[in-house]
């Protein structure tokens, strides 16, 4: 059965090995399982708000030979994530974004949401995104099994289906 895995920040910081944002074991282990995801068929999903986060810490790398090298290798990837027939990253486009259409046509109640539940269970705005996605894709096929892959503790528990084998990295970030 192939797994619908949506990706969060923690985990591309760790593939990207942002500096000061991941540590070489939580790295080596999230590239193993993405190994593994790929080999198994699985589908990784990329929300647009996981990218900007990403590239916000690309931007604030101190090095300037890295930040472009880092800059060069996110463009890359997004480019791949935007044509699933060649790769199997998927990076969600805005108009099948479930949160884009919930920020477009109802911000106020996103908003409200985001402050009445969402802070409640310890999660920020681009977390919200993301459990929002999951949930999305879980709705859409309730047979089909959605994962969250995440190092942010508070998130992991909202994820539509339990992981069997779990990964949130070593160190908070």
């Amino acid at each position: 059965m192939i797994t619908y895995i949506i990706v969060d920040t923690g985990y591309l910081l760790e593939l990207f090995r942002i500096p000061k944002r991941f540590n070489e074991a939580d790295a080596d282990e999230i590239k193993r399982r993405f190994k593994i995801a790929q080999n198994q068929g699985n589908k990784l999903y990329i929300p647009i708000p996981v990218l900007f986060e990403l590239a916000n810490h690309i931007a604030h790398i101190d090095n300037g030979y890295e930040r472009i090298q880092l800059a060069n290798k996110f463009s890359e990837t997004v480019k791949r994530g935007i044509n699933p027939e060649i790769t199997h990253l998927n990076i969600i486009p805005c108009e099948v974004f479930a949160v884009a259409s919930e920020l477009s046509n109802n911000l106020d109640a996103f908003v409200q949401r985001f402050a009445e539940e969402f802070v409640q269970q310890g999660l920020g705005f681009t977390d919200s995104a993301v459990l929002l996605e999951a949930k999305s894709l879980k709705n859409n096929d309730k047979n089909k099994l959605v994962h969250i892959w995440t190092t942010d503790e508070p998130l992991k528990p909202y994820e539509p289906d339990a992981e069997p084998d779990p990964f949130i990295g070593s160190r908070k970030i």
